[in-house]
Formats: structure tokens, sequence, C-alpha cells
């Protein structure tokens, strides 16, 4: 088989039929769609298993582990296609985008994947104007380009529907982290740019639709971001500091963002007892790293006195020297 579609679903009722729509306009001659739902308690899975009455092509499998990351896992794992597309089912495909991602692949067997550019709007393709600086152009980035980058600026980093992978690429590098709520998709890509070649693609492949009953928006609402970026540091990026020797510019970033937002967790974080509590586990979150005894004595006061004017201080005049007196070490 070509192409395995995974469509991970989570009270998603609402654009089933519509995902499932979007597939099937893309005029694909072998491919499977595979429904991964998450404890729905909605009319998701009724809906889908009246899609797969219809459609042998299409299939449904449970996770019952929350998160995208099992979820895609999952469908990864039951995916019989050469290829492995990562649809969120409330996002939209431009026409002709899967067909064309495939060709690339199909022509270029020395890269891993194939990712191109992505819209967001309110409002769907069909009434958001589409952008017009694409140039179809494909250009191969060897590792580790892409990784540095988007791991440099994460505003760079487009979602799992802007990418086109071979299935052997997860059992080459791995699969989703599934200890992250947010961010395992970031994650996972930055991994990718660090250890594979990348097709870069300049086409709009797909429009990421922001609403509000996104799984997304939903979990920004319930944690401060920087705790979400501090376990993407501490449980993805420091583990492949420790086995791959990055270069000296990942490195700098993994630094720097470890030694920064451990200062604004403290800050961050409501109650005495809790910032004592979160010290004591950046401590063991960040091993093999260890602090020297100035640190953590900042750490501590930030834990007393967690105002701003400490934070900045904190920041920009001894975290970031610190940093880049050890870099020039290393």
């Amino acid at each position: 088989m070509k192409l395995s579609i995974i469509i991970p679903v989570y009270n998603n009722s609402k654009f089933i039929d519509q995902s499932y729509r979007f597939v099937r306009a893309q005029e694909l001659d072998d491919f499977e769609i595979i429904y991964i739902d998450n404890n729905s308690v909605d009319d998701s899975v009724k809906l889908i298993e009246q899609i797969c009455i219809k459609d042998s092509r299409v299939w449904l499998y449970h996770q019952r582990k929350q998160g995208a990351g099992a979820s895609r896992n999952l469908g990864i794992s039951k995916a019989n296609g050469t290829y492995v597309y990562l649809f969120d089912v409330d996002d939209e495909i431009y026409p002709g985008t899967l067909k064309r991602m495939i060709e690339i692949l199909d022509t270029t067997p020395e890269v891993d994947a194939v990712f191109g550019k992505m819209v967001k709007s309110y409002n769907g393709i069909e009434s958001t104007e589409k952008p017009t600086d694409e140039t179809l152009d494909v250009t191969v980035k060897n590792p580790p380009d892409l990784g540095i980058r988007w791991f440099g600026d994460l505003r760079t980093v487009v979602g799992p529907p802007a990418f086109l992978y071979r299935k052997a690429v997860f059992k080459k590098i791995g699969f989703y982290n599934e200890a992250l709520r947010l961010g395992e998709d970031t994650a996972f890509d930055i991994k990718l740019g660090m250890l594979c070649k990348v097709a870069a693609y300049d086409a709009y492949v797909y429009l990421y639709r922001k609403h509000n009953l996104s799984t997304t928006q939903k979990a920004k609402k319930q944690e401060s971001m920087i705790f979400h970026t501090w376990k993407r540091l501490v449980l993805e990026h420091l583990p492949f500091y420790v086995k791959y020797e990055p270069p000296l510019a990942y490195k700098r970033i993994l630094f720097h963002g470890i030694f920064s937002t451990m200062g604004k967790l403290i800050f961050d974080t409501k109650g005495m007892r809790k910032r004592v509590s979160l010290v004591k586990q950046i401590h063991q979150d960040i091993v093999p790293i260890r602090l020297p005894f100035y640190i953590t004595l900042y750490l501590w006061l930030l834990v007393l006195l967690p105002i701003k004017i400490l934070l900045k201080v904190y920041v920009y005049w001894i975290a970031k020297p610190y940093v880049a007196r050890k870099l020039s070490y290393l």
C-alpha cells in the first residue's frame, strides 16, 4: 500500500465527515484512512463506524491512553502504507497536495520526509484567500539544518499535516514522545531535522483551522505554556543532547532554554510550598546537568521573592552569562 492517512479524534464529531471528504478529494489511488479514537464521548465513533461500513479503506482503532502522541503512535503502528500522513481532523488539505508530495518522495529516495507550508485561519479553505508566495520549488535540506532552524525559532515549525513521512523514518528515529501533552509534534520534527534529509516543498499544503474547540487551545488554558516548554526541553531535547552529541548551535539553544526557563517556572508557580518542591524537581529533571551553587542559590531567592525584577536579573545577568561561559568549554 502506498499511503496511510492517520487521523486522531477526540470529541470531534463536528469534523468527521469533513475530514473524510477532504481525503477523498485528493483523488488518491492507493491509500487507507486510519481513525484513532482517543476516548471520545460524543458521536465521533458512531460517525466513523458509518464511514467504515461504506468504505473498506477506512479503519477505526481506539487509544485509551490520552494524548495526541499516543494516538498518532498507535496509528503509525497500524499503518500499512509506505508513506504516512498525519492529518488533524479539524484541519483542511489543499487539492492535489498529497499526490504531489508522494511524487516528491518517489523521486527523491534519499529523503525521509517532505514538508510544505500552512495557512492559519478561522475560516475554511473556501473562505480563506490562499497566499500567492509559493514557488512550488523542492529543496533537499541536509541534517542538522532544519533541526537547528526549528529548535531556534519555533515560529518556523509547521504542524504535522504539513509533512509526509516515509513510514521507515519512525523506526529510524523513534515515535512521538507520549509524555508530552503539548509540543510532541514539534519535538519530533526537530529530531527529524537534526537526523534526516528532508525535502522542503514551497507550496501551501494545508489550512490550520483556529478555533476554541481544539485540544491545543484547551491545554494552553489549563496550564501556562512555560510548563509545556520545560517538559519538551527536559523530556525530549535534553535526552537527544545526551545520546547524539549534537553541534554547538543545538547546545546553545538547549542550555539557554533550560537555564532561562527554570527561573520562569519558579516565577510562574503560585504558593511557597509548590515553589520549594519545584526547585527540588528541577534538579532531578536536568540530570546529567549539574547546577552551580550560585545559580541554585538565586533560584531559592526566587522561591522566597518571586518578583519580576529578580527574574529579569536572573535571566539576563546570571543565567545568560553562565551559559555563554559553559558553552565556551564544550
